[in-house]
């Protein structure tokens, strides 16, 4: 008997004792497959069983704005729900029972991690997952063992700044000098987006260049004292300075790489993704390629945006995507007009064509999280540093 059988047997049991006994059968057979269901190439049946009498699943085919009700199946501990969505689409989700904070579906094997903690993660069944990231679906952390920590001493910021320096395989056997990609939101690209890792997986491949990555750390990590990741990337006039001024000269110091900006590439997921596009505008001396992720572009009533379509383009060249669920990222923080990072970005784009700017643009059946940001980093990297074949 298939799961959805077993489900409707239960569900259609009139006898209280016999139902207890099919419900037992399935969440027996749910324990071996896993949650959720997927009957078919569109559906997803949420399930949870144990104490709680109110049970919703919030994610990213919710843009995280509405919840999805699982229905307590007569008078038994299970609680279903159900809802449909592309073939092809990654999802992220978490179920909240009652007034607990949200968490990671106990049922389901794979899940990513976050500022937040853990999300369960579900691939539908046409999603082709990357061959470099599917040993990590379990949700462990990438770990430090590929790079170099460094303490960049104060300067135009005011503070120190912690990076963490990735060199690729080979490096020291010879004098060769390297392109450098500078990585924002650091340590998360590290531990939630294994970007080391996977560097080390398409270099050994033959899938691009060697680089030499330098993850760069905001302080007050996920903290809310100041200064942090928003007093930094929210278009504060000293960040590029910083970047281009105190941390390029600090790298090149103690790195063999190439100093011609079209060799220097920004990246970054979300408010670092706009940090990611904002500071090649200002310093297209220093850096010649920006990469935003899920860039919260419409920071301050699409200022940056604002910048791009009346100044004198920036001899740069720009990569930018982000997901078709980002309706309403950080609703409960950001101005309502801004958390619709999908059209923001689409109105980036549009600038970008508009000006005539060399740059690849994207949308993904995804949403704002990092199994979004850790499998798309590697179509930038294959873009812009191509291996020589």
């Amino acid at each position: 008997m298939t799961q959805l059988s077993q489900l409707d047997a239960l569900r259609s049991e009139p006898d209280p004792a016999k139902r207890t006994q099919l419900v037992d059968a399935f969440w027996n057979d749910v324990t071996e497959s896993g949650t959720p269901l997927i009957p078919n190439d569109t559906t997803l049946i949420f399930l949870y069983r144990g104490p709680g009498e109110r049970v919703r699943v919030s994610g990213d085919m919710t843009h995280w704005a509405e919840e999805i009700v699982l229905e307590r199946v007569a008078d038994t501990d299970l609680f279903v729900g159900t809802m449909h969505g592309p073939s092809d689409a990654l999802f992220e989700y978490s179920i909240l029972v009652d007034d607990n904070f949200p968490a990671a579906d106990p049922m389901n094997p794979y899940k990513v991690g976050s500022g937040f903690g853990y999300l369960s993660e579900v691939a539908m069944p046409d999603f082709v997952y990357h061959p470099a990231l599917v040993d990590i679906r379990d949700g462990r952390l990438g770990g430090y063992d590929r790079v170099t920590h460094h303490t960049v001493p104060a300067g135009i910021m005011g503070y120190e700044k912690e990076i963490h320096v990735y060199t690729p395989p080979g490096y020291g056997e010879s004098d060769a000098e390297y392109p450098t990609v500078y990585i924002q939101d650091g340590r998360d690209y590290i531990e939630f987006g294994h970007t080391p890792a996977v560097i080390d997986w398409l270099i050994e491949r033959n899938l691009i260049a060697p680089v030499i990555a330098v993850f760069i750390s905001p302080p007050n990590r996920h903290g809310q004292d100041q200064p942090n990741r928003v007093t930094e990337y929210g278009l504060n006039p000293d960040y590029p300075q910083w970047m281009a001024d105190d941390l390029v000269p600090f790298v090149e110091s103690l790195y063999r790489v190439r100093k011609d900006p079209s060799q220097r590439m920004v990246s970054g997921d979300s408010f670092a993704g706009l940090v990611s596009v904002y500071i090649p505008f200002e310093r297209p001396d220093v850096f010649g390629i920006g990469y935003g992720q899920s860039g919260y572009v419409s920071f301050n009533r699409d200022t940056l945006i604002k910048r791009y379509a009346t100044e004198e383009n920036r001899p740069i060249r720009l990569y930018v995507d982000v997901g078709v669920f980002e309706h309403a990222v950080g609703k409960d923080w950001f101005p309502d007009y801004e958390i619709n990072f999908t059209e923001g970005n689409r109105r980036f784009r549009d600038v970008l064509e508009s000006k005539g700017y060399e740059f690849v643009y994207r949308e993904y059946l995804e949403g704002h999280n990092w199994g979004n940001w850790r499998r798309h980093i590697i179509d930038a990297l294959q873009h812009f540093f191509p291996a020589e074949r």
